[in-house]
């Protein structure tokens, strides 16, 4: 059995708001079912489960015992996760993994299990559950639990809301909790039950850090199953780090965010002709605005930990530069709050919940556009070439007169250079590997060369805007001066590279043609 699950993430108030809302009284079928259920997680002491996707629990349900096993199909992404179950009755606390029902999962596990098994994990939480019944026959069970998840000598407060489908489809989910944006926030949860359970057990200072993977395509690929593999993967690198620089300081929160939202909005454009310009408008403009949101925050963390702090240590005797090291972290501050706020309002959260129907439901599918079945089942490996020519072109267009380039031409050749490399990224395994890691090669030399103009031209704006505290101090103004001509001579010294590696790239293959 494949269970289909929505999971959010909720704190007290949001608990009593879901319980009281009008949406749960008007979908409700018969009262609520209130009970309190125990968990045992059991793994191979190297955690050999937990490494094949697999959680082996034992839960006390009044009083008999069940032994479920979950299988992930892939990971947590926007909240929804799509396990294999196998559940049944045990005999008291005892594992009997010979009576898990699939014959594939069952020698897995059993093969597995072979250094022996042992508890590593305990939940126990009081579960409210009512079933909704939605308006085009869709049933789904809300299960509200609230306790506590414990490993070793770690404990973690539970508290989430699961929509589990029993009817419908996976959208259904996504549109039964999206009802709820006006009850509370809503925020994902990106992991399972023991997966947090497990997490307990990493060190403290360990940040739950989300970055890019490589989808597997294939050159015949529907041009359609190809988008929703890649905009999904997009969806599950942002949720994460959106998180972590919501609750940490961790610099690389708003660094992957930023990244991951760039990967995403290049690819809704790569494949905009395919599922409709005006379906994907909505997405790419709400993640370009969260992306701009986390990026005034990365900007100050690359000048503060990349340029002014390191410089100030390189010249104790300087006054100056601590002191304006000690007023950007102010100021970093004061924005970490304003993103934070932005990245806690209707509009952010809500962009995971649309973005995530929107993959469930298939929602680019337009009954009146007639072309579309065609431009769908399309090769990707012809959506692939069209785009990756096309950001060539643009390229092109620059580097062919690199050398009496302005400087906003420069950072449009960096931007359509980071266009090309997330492209080439992200159809990399249509692809022959070798020729598509030598022209990978080639662009990233060429970025790092641009990397430094696109950092003299950040400093400058930030240490020269209207809220930089200090504007009219003369130490501060030393400073500022001293970081502006560090940033602008590095990017010059290093433009005479870029003129090399832009040949450099440009007499590689063109892997795509």
């Amino acid at each position: 059995m494949r269970e289909i699950e929505l999971k959010l993430l909720l704190d007290k108030a949001q608990v009593d708001a879901f319980r009281r809302s009008r949406e749960v009284s008007e979908l409700a079928d018969g009262p609520p079912v209130t009970r309190t259920l125990t968990s045992v997680y059991y793994d191979t002491s190297d955690h050999e489960l937990r490494a094949a996707g697999i959680a082996l629990r034992l839960r006390r349900e009044n009083r008999r015992w069940v032994q479920t096993v979950k299988k992930a199909s892939g990971p947590i992404s926007a909240g929804l996760s799509t396990p294999i179950e196998d559940e049944c009755p045990v005999l008291g606390q005892n594992l009997a993994l010979n009576r898990i029902a699939d014959d594939d999962l069952r020698e897995e596990i059993i093969g597995l299990a072979k250094p022996g098994l042992l508890p590593v994990a305990q939940t126990k939480f009081r579960r409210t559950k009512r079933t909704l019944n939605l308006e085009n026959g869709a049933q789904i069970e809300l299960a509200i639990d609230q306790g506590e998840v414990t490993a070793g000598d770690m404990s973690a407060p539970i508290i989430e809301a699961e929509f589990e489908l029993i009817k419908g489809q996976p959208c259904d989910l996504y549109a039964v909790a999206n009802r709820f944006m006006s009850v509370a926030p809503v925020r994902f949860s990106e992991c399972s039950k023991s997966e947090r359970a497990l997490r307990l057990l990493q060190p403290a200072s360990t940040p739950i850090l989300r970055k890019a993977k490589t989808v597997a395509l294939t050159a015949n690929m529907t041009a359609e199953t190809a988008a929703r593999l890649i905009l999904t993967e997009g969806l599950a690198h942002a949720l994460p780090n959106i998180a972590l620089a919501l609750e940490s300081h961790d610099v690389n929160g708003p660094h992957q965010t930023r990244v991951a939202l760039r990967r995403l909005r290049s690819a809704l454009g790569a494949f905009r002709r395919v599922l409709g310009e005006a379906t994907v408008a909505d997405i790419a403009t709400t993640a370009q605005w969260v992306a701009s949101e986390v990026g005034r925050l990365r900007d100050l963390d690359v000048l503060i930990t990349e340029f002014v702090a390191p410089m100030a240590a390189e010249a104790p005797l300087d006054d100056s530069l601590p002191t304006l090291n000690a007023a950007l972290k102010t100021l970093r501050e004061a924005i970490r709050c304003e993103v934070r706020t932005a990245l806690s309002s209707d509009r952010a959260r809500a962009f995971g919940l649309e973005f995530g129907g929107f993959l469930a439901s298939r929602g680019w599918l337009d009954p009146s556009d007639h072309d579309q079945t065609q431009r769908l089942a399309q090769p990707v490996e012809r959506v692939a070439r069209r785009v990756l020519n096309k950001r060539w072109k643009a390229v092109a267009a620059y580097g062919t007169r690199i050398e009496a380039l302005s400087i906003e031409e420069r950072h449009d050749l960096r931007k359509e250079l980071k266009k090309l490399r997330y492209l080439v990224d992200g159809f990399r395994t249509i692809y022959d590997p070798e020729p598509v890691a030598v022209f990978t090669k080639a662009v990233k030399r060429l970025q790092t060369a641009f990397g430094a103009l696109n950092d003299a031209a950040m400093t400058e704006m930030v240490l020269s805007a209207p809220d930089m505290p200090g504007q009219s101090d003369p130490i501060m103004q030393r400073a500022i001066g001293r970081v502006i001509g560090h940033t602008a001579a590095h990017a010059e010294f290093l433009w005479p590279k870029a003129l090399a590696d832009w040949q450099n790239l440009e007499v590689q293959a063109r892997f795509w043609r």
